[in-house]
């Protein structure tokens, strides 16, 4: 514990540690950026696609393949699996 205590002291205390540079950061906060960025683009993705179903239960109900109650028990489905 007095070693842990030791070193984040003189972490604090040193801000040259790095060196005149912008230090760890310059490493850390493009890793998160991108990382974010990813996840935006997957996570939309994934909700994009779960909407194809609807279209294509409404483009049925257009065509009269399906009754408006067949249409609405179909759409209350999925929109209850939705994740």
């Amino acid at each position: 514990m007095t070693t842990l205590l030791t070193f984040t002291t003189s972490l604090a205390h040193d801000p040259d540690r790095w060196g005149p540079g912008p230090g760890p950061w310059f490493l850390v906060f493009p890793l998160l950026f991108w990382t974010a960025v990813v996840l935006f683009f997957v996570f939309g993705r994934r909700r994009r696609l779960g909407r194809q179903g609807e279209g294509t239960l409404r483009d049925a109900y257009a065509r009269g393949e399906v009754s408006e109650s067949e249409y609405r028990a179909r759409l209350a489905v999925l929109r209850e699996t939705r994740r």
